[in-house]
């Protein structure tokens, strides 16, 4: 017998699931191995425990994910809302203060760049500057940033919690005692198939292994395998890439809309200011040329 294959730590559990049941039909279904399925079927409720726990530690995975993305959302609408506001009282002057109190060193677009990190560790000292402003807007920023600077921290001490408890789950806990026990059970098997082999001349060399997958598993995969998983992996590459190229399309695009946006709204605010300055003049000299007509009727 050329013998079967030990399935690593890196299995997928659904791959383990594929491996049970591949097994399990063929020692169903092949009249000599009958008796020995319901051994090998005992150990179904073991890996369906396996599967719910691990799907439960992905689930919170993503919600950690989740809670990360909408904190830093909710710190990049923060991030913009004081970057303009300060450039307004830096009278557009992006090296006066206070604009250059939290933006000297990176654009508002490069703070918000980063997933929380940098980002969340750069406006960390925002909120009691912000706070100490004679601009009630920046007063009122200051006090939602110290909100969200703390939900950012929860937020990203749930994300690194569930993490390391789902890399825990399948290298040391659990899942590793899984398959521990999978490949025990599947060696005693086969050994068992060995010996029926061995009895049974007419059924040919390899039959034992028949009753295995070869290679999904495998600690040494094949060149087939490698081919397929190179494709797979090249082909999830490029999604991700035309993702990634998309998105910055996106956000380049939203940028330039926001930058449009704010001049337009500038020019108007500068077309108001002055035509109030002209409509100031006019009335000033208005009333210059009323009190200059009431001096000349004065006796």
């Amino acid at each position: 017998m050329a013998g079967i294959i030990t399935i690593s730590l890196r299995t997928g559990i659904l791959t383990l699931y594929e491996e049970f049941f591949f097994t399990r039909g063929r020692v169903r279904r092949h009249p000599l191995t009958k008796a020995l399925a319901a051994d090998f079927e005992a150990f179904a409720p073991k890996l369906q425990a396996t599967l719910l726990e691990e799907l439960g530690l992905i689930a919170n995975r993503h919600e950690a994910d989740a809670g990360v993305d909408f904190v830093d959302e909710d710190l990049d609408g923060l991030t913009d809302a004081i970057a303009a506001v300060t450039l307004i009282d830096a009278k557009g002057n992006r090296d006066a203060a206070p604009y250059s109190i939290y933006f000297s060193s990176q654009r508002p677009s490069e703070l918000r760049r980063p997933t929380l990190g940098a980002q969340l560790d750069s406006m960390r000292s925002w909120p009691s500057s912000l706070k100490l402003s004679p601009n009630e807007l920046l007063v009122g920023h200051g006090a939602k940033l110290e909100t969200k600077i703390a939900e950012a921290d929860d937020c990203a001490s749930f994300q690194q919690k569930a993490y390391a408890q789902l890399s825990d789950y399948r290298t040391v806990g659990a899942r590793k005692n899984c398959i521990d026990e999978f490949n025990a059970r599947r060696k005693a098997l086969h050994g068992k198939l060995g010996e029926l082999q061995h009895q049974h001349p007419e059924l040919g060399k390899g039959w034992a292994d028949s009753f295995f997958r070869q290679g999904s598993g495998s600690e040494k995969p094949t060149l087939r395998e490698l081919d397929k998983r190179l494709a797979a992996a090249e082909a999830e590459v490029q999604y991700l890439k035309k993702q990634r190229d998309d998105l910055a399309a996106q956000e380049e695009a939203a940028a330039r809309a926001k930058a449009d946006a704010e001049r337009a709204q500038r020019l108007a605010e500068l077309a108001a200011a002055k035509k109030a300055a002209a409509d100031y003049a006019a009335r000033i000299a208005e009333l210059e040329s009323a009190l200059g007509e009431k001096t000349l009727l004065t006796p």
